[in-house]
């Protein structure tokens, strides 16, 4: 009897554990390639995932640099956000990974974008239906932020009526590169108040465009800020080649917190 006592406790056992729900495997974090070519160019950035992630699909935020390239600050703020549980994918629009060091190589490289905003669109959007073909991408979640250049490309992409959730300046130009057509994406601008670059003519001339088609919009401006006060070596850039853009520990912090908040919502 006590046999079979313990062979039925023993079937209770397996039949019990045979019905548990099997544990998920999370996401590592890994770098699939997104790339394409123009002329003698190639334009390539990796998706990555935040680490121990359990769902099948989660947002992507795509960030574009600033006028320097995609360097190793833009890339830390896509490390920051994949922290925050979002897939990033830091773009290149230069192409060849080209980052540059002084002022006049880098008006070099803009230019262009600024003659030819749509360019700026057609490789934002490139990258975005590549990105999009990742398994553990939610395509019905596309963020785009930039970063001064970076910020302007960000918004003309909004304006041209890409179909994406929502696009973030951090201290880009904002004067209208393209029309704005049938935009779909929320949008959120964020400047400084002190920032030469961005007048305050320019500021209200976005909010009476931005009001005229609707755009379901909101504009941070900081108090004492200049350009590129995201970027903690902008200060030094500033003063070594006697340009006006400077680092802003308060602007950086409290944008950033907008931003996630803008994310969430």
């Amino acid at each position: 009897m006590k046999k079979l006592v313990t062979l039925a406790l023993l079937s209770t056992i397996l039949v019990s554990c045979s019905h548990k729900k099997k544990e998920k495997t999370p996401i590592e974090t890994y770098s699939p390639v997104v790339s394409f070519v123009e002329a003698d160019k190639t334009y390539s950035a990796d998706v990555r995932l935040p680490k121990s992630r359990f769902e099948t699909k989660i947002p992507l935020v795509v960030i574009v640099h600033e006028w320097w390239g995609r360097t190793p600050y833009i890339e830390s703020r896509g490390q920051m956000l994949n922290k925050e549980g979002y897939a990033t994918l830091v773009v290149d629009l230069f192409g060849n990974a080209h980052t540059v060091a002084t002022p006049t190589e880098a008006q070099a490289l803009a230019t262009p974008f600024y003659q030819n905003p749509q360019m700026g669109i057609d490789r934002l959007n490139k990258f975005i239906e590549a990105a999009k073909k990742d398994p553990h991408v939610d395509p019905s979640k596309i963020y785009v932020i930039g970063y001064c250049f970076g910020g302007t490309q960000a918004l003309n992409l909004a304006r041209s009526g890409a179909d994406i959730k929502g696009v973030v300046s951090f201290h880009g130009g904002l004067a209208a590169g393209v029309p704005a057509k049938d935009v779909k994406a929320k949008i959120l601008a964020i400047n400084g108040l002190a920032d030469p670059m961005v007048p305050a003519k320019e500021r209200a001339g976005f909010e009476k465009e931005m009001k005229s088609i609707k755009a379901n919009y909101k504009v941070v401006n900081y108090k004492g800020a200049s350009h590129a006060f995201t970027n903690p070596g902008a200060t030094a850039i500033g003063k070594q080649y006697n340009i006006p853009i400077a680092y802003n520990k308060k602007a950086d912090e409290g944008s950033w917190k907008e931003l996630l908040k803008f994310l969430k919502q």
